[in-house]
Formats: structure tokens, sequence, C-alpha cells
């Protein structure tokens, strides 16, 4: 059963149309600079008008402007999932929103989202749902267990591993609300699948990348993951079956515990542009923004190439004079990714680094000398 019905535009949209961006973070960034390539115009609308996407959009409009937003959009669609979803909702009584608000409401709540794909028969690790955190009392200790907020949970927030009774005991005052506590997984390798799909049911893929996490916050990415064709396989089916039965138009990323014997487990689906894929911006013929473009537009849908190994490193509470810009861009085949944020915090995002190399050795040994430079470790 689909989620929501496909929405068709009339004719594809072209350059010179108007692009609408909900939310102005660095994914919205870097949409909107994939649109200047290709001569789209952008339109941002967010609560920050100095925030990234902000600096770069054509023009900028507050929530309570959603109206003259819509007026100047030909389509739109979302970068961040915490968007207010009555506003995204009207915008969408309007102009036409890619992927559908019904699909961001299953993604904005961990509970709807893995409501929804156990219900719908996609594998994920056992779960259990309390309206808060004392219904985990009854199995600290018994399983070893990862702890969710059911919402504003992205970037490592409002995640709490629980192994031990004691563990229970330390977070308890913390954590309010509804939760969703998981059998924590033992996986092999945590990867992540990236695919697009249009209006007409077509579908593309990146190659399947390998995400390795530091407290809950992704460090770094490296593709193709190096796994086998047949674990390959089994994701790409996973990851298909869930864009057709959401009904999805746009971009979907789905981060994946990978098991010893092949198989997959979904951790968490992403209806947008994610973190790893930015690797595509550099080492592929397609980036994931140009294919979200085309993909919201009505335009074709080729099959991305990756010609040569790469990773992706995180800039995470680092600001640019932290690093050593000259020593980092003195590598061949690094490529180095500014957000625009002015302020630096700690685990905060800033930027990201795509290296690129020769063989997968290669590229480990550019990512630990990279790694270096940024975290001075």
């Amino acid at each position: 059963m689909r989620a929501c019905p496909l929405k068709l535009n009339t004719m594809p949209l072209y350059p010179g149309s108007k692009i609408g961006v909900i939310g102005g973070g660095q994914l919205g960034r870097m949409l909107i600079l994939e649109c200047r390539r290709m001569d789209y115009l952008s339109v941002v609308i967010d609560t920050d008008l100095k925030g990234p996407a902000a600096q770069v959009a054509d023009k900028i409009f507050y929530p309570d402007s959603v109206m003259d937003f819509v007026r100047e959009c030909d389509v739109a669609t979302y970068e961040f999932e915490h968007f207010d979803i009555n506003i995204v909702k009207q915008i969408e009584e309007n102009v036409p929103v890619f992927p559908s608000s019904s699909v961001l409401e299953i993604k904005r709540n961990r509970i709807s989202e893995k409501r929804y794909l156990s219900e719908n028969g996609f594998p994920v690790p056992r779960f259990w749902i309390f309206d808060d955190i004392s219904g985990v009392r009854q199995l600290a200790g018994t399983i070893d267990l990862m702890v969710k907020t059911s919402t504003g949970g992205y970037d490592g927030k409002g995640l709490y591993e629980i192994k031990k009774a004691d563990d229970y005991e330390e977070i308890k005052g913390e954590v309010k609300g509804g939760i969703i506590a998981e059998e924590f997984i033992y996986f092999a390798k945590e990867i992540a699948v990236i695919c697009a799909r249009d209006r007409k049911g077509n579908i593309v893929f990146y190659p399947v990348a390998e995400n390795v996490h530091k407290e809950g916050i992704l460090l770094y990415t490296i593709a193709p993951a190096g796994i086998s064709g047949k674990a390959e396989k089994r994701a790409k089916e996973i990851v298909s079956e869930l864009a057709h039965t959401l009904g999805l138009i746009g971009l979907l990323v789905v981060e994946m515990f990978l098991l010893e014997n092949d198989e997959a487990l979904i951790n968490e689906f992403a209806p947008r542009p994610h973190n790893s894929g930015h690797y595509t911006m550099d080492a592929c013929d397609i980036s994931q923004f140009e294919m979200l473009l085309r993909a919201i537009c009505d335009l074709p849908l080729t099959a991305p190439e990756l010609p040569c190994p790469v990773a992706m490193l995180n800039i995470l509470g680092k600001g640019s004079s932290d690093m050593d810009i000259d020593n980092m861009l003195s590598l061949p085949g690094v490529k180095l990714h500014l957000y625009g944020k002015k302020e630096v915090r700690e685990k905060r995002k800033m930027g990201h680094v795509n290296i690129l190399g020769k063989t997968a050795w290669d590229v480990a040994e550019k990512l630990n000398y990279i790694k270096k430079i940024v975290y001075n470790a």
C-alpha cells in the first residue's frame, strides 16, 4: 500500500524554473549550488535568513510568509525533517512538494517510522515502544538496547545505549516523552543505500557505501562499501521496495545494519539528500543533489557512475582556522566543502572533505592523514 499518491507534473521543469527549498541548512545550500550550476532559480523558506542555504539562495522567506514563498515556486522539496509539518502541508496545497508531506510525516517521528517499516514487512531490529522511559526498566540488563526518543532525533541526538541496569538509572531523568527501545545490533558494517525515484516509478542507485559513526554522528563514509555482491543486491532490493511502497518521488537514503550472513536490517531512512551521500559531489558523474533535482523536475534519471574509490570525512566542531588548510589541500584528490556557518560548536557539522584515490588502500591512507589534520589526532 502506498503512503501517498503520486503527484504528476504536466510537463518537466527545465532550467529557469523555480525550486523551493524547505529548510535552510547545509543540505539546502548544496542543493541550491547545484541549481545554480544548472540555471534553476532557488527560493528558501526558513527561520534563519543568514543560514547556509539563505546565503546562496535567490530569495528567502520567513515561515510566516508562506504564501509569498509558494508564489515563487514551481516545485518544492525539503532538506530537513523537523520543519513545521503544517507549513509543509500548506505549501503542498499550492505547489507540488516532493517527497510528499505524508512521507515526511512517517519519517519525522521515530516511532511512526519504525511502525511503518515493521507493518509493511521490512526487516528491522526487534523493538518495543513505551510512553516514557520507565517502560524500559523491565528490559534493562536483560538485553542490550539502543533507546531513542520519538522526536528531535538527528546527528546523534536522543540516542542512549543501555547494556546493564545501571545504564537505565543514569539516563532515566534525562529522557522525556515517548521512546522506542531497539535491540542493540552487533553488525558487520553500517551501510548506506541511496536511490532516486521519479514519478513514473523509475529508480536508480548509487553504489552502496559504508558509514562509520562516532557518538551517534556520522564521522566518515567510504564508497564503495567493499561488501559482497549478494549483500549489495539484497540491500538494494529492500530499498527499492521501500521507495515504491512509499510512492516516493525524489531521493531516498536508507541506513542499514549489515549482518555477518549478508542480510540487512533497516536502521532508519531519510527522504532527502543525506550526509552519507556527500561523496557523490566529487566522485560521481551525478551528485545526489543533481539527482534530486532531476527526480523532482521529471528529468531523466540515469544510473550514476563512481569511477574511483572515495571517502568523505565530516568536519565536526572545527572552523577553518582550526585546521591546517594548506597541508590538507597539498594532498592530491582532496576536495574541501565548508557550509558558511559562523558559529563553531562542539559536534556541529561545519563542512566535509571528499578524498579521492586510485585504490581503496590509497583512499584509506589519505583518510587517516586528513583525520589527523582536522582533529589533531
